[in-house]
């Protein structure tokens, strides 16, 4: 039977979760219940649950385990989205009932000039859930103040390794001791505001390097955020391993969330390891509404192959690092093999 689980790459060290803080909210309980049953069930809403939003694709530092540095995450064309686009998206999102929306995809979200009137036209509007990924090293005094000042609810930072050595090697460009001194910044700040917003969640890719030091991780920060936690390492780029293999395991995001790139592109998922977005992409929001490309016959049609097991059908799917690392977790396959 094919299944499709949330959040099966991610995972809390901590027992508070960034979540807590809103369970008390019957509408957050509800919209956290539809993010695990809906691909749970393979059941698709009227309307995306969330909305990655990609308010620039520009990024400050150069990663070496990041697509975008490998430049093997879509096309290399950079720009930052413009707020009566993003009003658009928000204004279509608040009438048909969406839940959350994430500030960053492939980019850097502090570049954005504009980031906190987002947060705060987002929050305006009942988005109930208004968070991005970011490296921290901007986040400033008067920027942390305005995104408190925005309603911001989340916050996560992206931070590799223990010493500084190890850090500055994975996130060349960026300062360990700022960045540690951003962090610890942005909690005092919250706290002295005598505010529960933003919660701030702490995590990283799981490296080779860090799986015996994690414990040592999570004891260093868990004193400055709400959540430790960790991602699954990727392989970055496109994945030839299994190409062609029918198997009973389908993307969760396609029941759940919508990525709109900074320029208005719409895509049906995060499109891991994909260097051509159009081999997936459903149309442009600027041209048409989210609601009529999220029911697409198009859309239909990538659940159905994934419902059915034939996700590799779809070219992008086939050979998306994503998938490659769920399929080897799950024993349905092994490294290196490939089905044809």
């Amino acid at each position: 039977m094919t299944t499709a689980k949330a959040n099966v790459n991610f995972h809390s060290a901590t027992r508070q979760s960034v979540f807590d803080a809103k369970q008390a909210d019957p509408r957050f309980r509800e919209y956290r219940r539809r993010w695990v049953e809906e691909p749970a069930s393979l059941t698709a809403g009227p309307f995306p649950i969330h909305l990655d939003i990609e308010s620039t694709g520009v990024c400050n530092l150069r990663c070496p385990f990041c697509a975008t540095t490998t430049k093997t995450w879509g096309p290399d064309e950079p720009g930052y989205m413009k707020l009566e686009l993003f009003r658009r998206i928000i204004d279509e999102g608040a009438v048909e009932g969406l839940c959350s929306i994430k500030l960053s995809f492939r980019g850097e979200p502090t570049l954005h000039p504009h980031l906190s009137d987002m947060v705060a036209y987002a929050k305006q509007k009942g988005i109930l859930d208004v968070y991005f990924n970011t490296n921290a090293t901007l986040l400033t005094d008067t920027l942390v103040h305005k995104l408190i000042d925005a309603g911001l609810d989340r916050i996560s930072v992206s931070f590799e390794g223990i010493t500084k050595e190890a850090y500055e090697g994975y996130r060349p460009g960026a300062k360990y001791d700022k960045v540690i001194e951003n962090v610890r910044r942005l909690k005092t700040i919250r706290d002295q505001r005598g505010l529960g917003y933003p919660q701030i969640r702490m995590q990283t890719v799981m490296l080779p390097e860090l799986q015996e030091a994690f414990g040592q991780y999570t004891d260093f920060w868990k004193p400055w955020v709400d959540e430790v936690a960790y991602i699954d390492a990727r392989r970055e780029g496109p994945q030839d391993d299994h190409r062609g293999l029918r198997a009973d395991w389908a993307c969760p995001f396609l029941w759940q969330r919508m990525t709109i790139l900074w320029d208005g592109t719409l895509l049906p998922c995060l499109m891991h390891g994909v260097t051509d977005f159009s081999l997936l992409a459903l149309g442009n929001v600027k041209e048409t509404s989210i609601k009529s490309l999220w029911q697409s016959e198009r859309a239909a049609r990538y659940r159905t192959l994934h419902r059915e097991g034939r996700a590799h059908e779809l070219e992008a799917c086939d050979r998306c690092s994503f998938r490659a690392m769920e399929l080897e977790k799950n024993g349905i396959a092994k490294a290196g093999t490939q089905a044809r």
